[in-house]
């Protein structure tokens, strides 16, 4: 089984906010997500907010914007 957690501790793990995410699920991007019920509470894999992060790391200034590593937009 997946070491499923909350919205709020991959907000906190990945540096960004709760509605963030809710934002990007809404618009079909971000980190990808488990949906437990029709309405319901979402999970996220601890592994996909670690692999987001790994696809944002940059070495120098000169990468001034963000390419996408992985496939997380």
């Amino acid at each position: 089984m997946a070491n499923l957690i909350n919205e709020k501790e991959m907000a906190q793990m990945i540096g960004m906010s709760v509605h963030w995410l809710r934002r990007k699920r809404w618009s079909g991007g971000g980190i990808p997500y488990v949906k437990m019920s029709d309405g319901g509470a979402v999970r996220y894999r601890r592994e996909d907010g670690e692999k987001y992060v790994n696809g944002r790391l940059c070495r120098s200034t000169s990468e001034s914007s963000v390419r996408e590593v992985s496939s997380y937009a």
